[in-house]
């Protein structure tokens, strides 16, 4: 041993512990500051699933997780503000530009919509929040909750509040202009069309005018009538003597009439037509003959056979449920055979057919066809297995799929994550795949190819010029290195922790 070294341990046994930890701060001090210039820095590559990754995407934008996909945030480029961001399964919120925007919570039940026009927000069915906007600002405002409370404002201030069944106003709401009341069912009175109506003890006594100046009233269920509109229709001894008229304007001949001694027997006529109804609502009969029309139903609601004839827009139908069931009308036709186990469904409208079969709970599928035979879009889901859906542009795979038969996208957009082992997804000539929990990913699109294993192993291939470049990456980064189909066809690459460390644009 030299005397420099032997001088240097007799120091350090001097010193006992803590001089070996200080020559153990020197060297990993050393360590690190030989390492941080090889650190990947934001926002290049980082994948380190299902705890943290930082990749670009396909189409040159930038996607963010975290544990396994529950956070997740996206831009559109790498260095644009954020485009979405989700926290799986609560909330997830899109960006759409122009003002408009959508945010999704405890998906299915809560949305809110912004746009230039109005912003609504709404936990269904407990809670509604919708502001209309103008040139000038703030128009009105309105919100609705369960059990009973109802506010709203407009542009001058003008307030109007309501806490059912206790009292207050309430404007547009469902038919009616206005709803007031005071202890509801004690008072209250209606606003609609023109017409004011008043209710005590609702739905026992009611009085007042239409908008034509008609009287409309009840006492329930002893007699009433009302005329809505063009009509007029009434009650004796509810529900025992109904019946009811319709279009005065017309020939008598062909007006709507109808009436019924319930349950015994009623009549509905208009011209040629007679429907009959014995024993309400078990057995029909309804026949036109002037256009061939006849329909049969009972006992209802497990037989019903009906002929348009003639007749135009009427359906042809033939139902013996629950073993057999066919439907055919102007746009649709369909066939459950038995219902509702299996199902045949064609639906033609102005842009083409769509058919479909689903065979409740294990498969479902629809093909989209446009007016002269091309096929334009599909859809297949064989539950629990998989799950894939095509389009010219966009394709979407999962694998499984827990969610039975029907088609739920906003669903497996907050859920899948958790149970889909793959998925794939394609938007025109870009391609991304990833197992659960993004551990494995691979993305190209029509600048390069990238490929990920959490932590391990990176490879990403592009080309330059002429030649083809592979660059891989193991160990978090530690270790890179480039091929080319140049001459000079090997170069290795800084560490770039915790790695893979590729640039955030794609093909450089």
């Amino acid at each position: 041993m030299s005397n420099e070294a032997q001088r240097a341990s007799e120091v350090d046994a001097r010193r006992g512990p803590r001089g070996v930890r200080s020559r153990f701060r020197s060297v990993a001090a050393g360590a690190l500051a030989l390492l941080s210039g090889g650190c990947a820095s934001y926002p290049h590559d980082v994948h380190l699933a299902p705890l943290v990754s930082n990749l670009s995407s396909v189409g040159g934008g930038r996607d963010t997780e975290a544990l396994g996909g529950a956070l997740r945030v996206r831009r559109k480029r790498p260095f644009d503000e954020i485009s979405e961001w989700e926290v799986h399964p609560l909330i997830c919120h899109e960006e759409y530009g122009q003002g408009r925007s959508l945010t999704r919570f405890l998906t299915p039940f809560g949305t809110r919509e912004t746009s230039p026009r109005e912003t609504v927000t709404q936990v269904a069915p407990l809670v509604r929040y919708q502001s209309d906007h103008d040139a000038n600002g703030l128009a009105q405002w309105q919100a609705f909750a369960l059990p009973g409370l109802f506010w709203s404002e407009d542009a001058s201030k003008r307030t109007v509040r309501a806490f059912f069944p206790f009292g207050g106003e309430i404007e547009r709401y469902a038919t009616y202009d206005k709803i007031q009341f005071v202890l509801f069912p004690l008072y209250m009175r209606t606003k609609r069309d023109g017409g004011e109506f008043h209710h005590v003890l609702w739905p026992i006594f009611s009085w007042g005018r239409n908008g034509k100046g008609q009287f409309d009233g009840h006492i329930w269920p002893l007699v009433g009538v009302a005329r809505p509109g063009e009509g007029e229709s009434g009650f004796f001894l509810w529900p025992l003597f109904l019946w009811a008229s319709e279009r005065p304007y017309l020939k008598p001949e062909l007006q709507p009439r109808r009436w019924m001694f319930w349950p015994f027997y009623g009549l509905a006529r208009v011209g040629t037509f007679r429907a009959h109804s014995v024993l309400w609502p078990f057995f029909g009969y309804a026949s036109d003959p002037r256009s061939g029309f006849w329909s049969w139903d009972g006992p209802w609601p497990l037989v019903r056979i009906q002929r348009p004839g003639t007749a135009k827009d009427v359906a042809y139908r033939t139902r013996v449920w629950p073993f057999y069931s066919y439907f055919k009308a102007p746009g649709i036709e369909s066939t459950w055979a038995p219902y509702p186990i299996f199902q045949q469904r064609v639906e033609t409208n102005s842009s083409g057919v769509r058919r479909g079969t689903i065979l409740i709970p294990f498969w479902q599928q629809w093909q989209d066809f446009t007016l002269d035979g091309r096929e334009s879009g599909s859809f297949q889901k064989a539950w629990p297995l998989f799950q894939h859906e095509e389009s010219p542009e966009k394709s979407r795979t999962g694998f499984p799929t827990l969610l039975p038969t029907w088609r739920l996208p906003d669903i497996d957009e907050h859920y899948a994550w958790m149970w889909e082992l793959y998925t794939r997804e394609r938007d025109g000539e870009r391609v991304s795949e990833r197992s659960w929990g993004g551990i494995w990913r691979r993305e190209h699109d029509e600048f390069e190819t990238r490929e990920y294993i959490s932590g391990l192993w990176s490879r990403r291939k592009y080309r330059h010029g002429v030649a083809t470049v592979r660059e891989t990456s193991l160990l978090f980064g530690l270790l890179r290195w480039r091929t080319s189909t140049r001459s000079d066809g090997f170069e290795l690459l800084r560490p770039a922790l915790p790695g893979p460390g590729w640039p955030p644009l794609r093909g450089s």
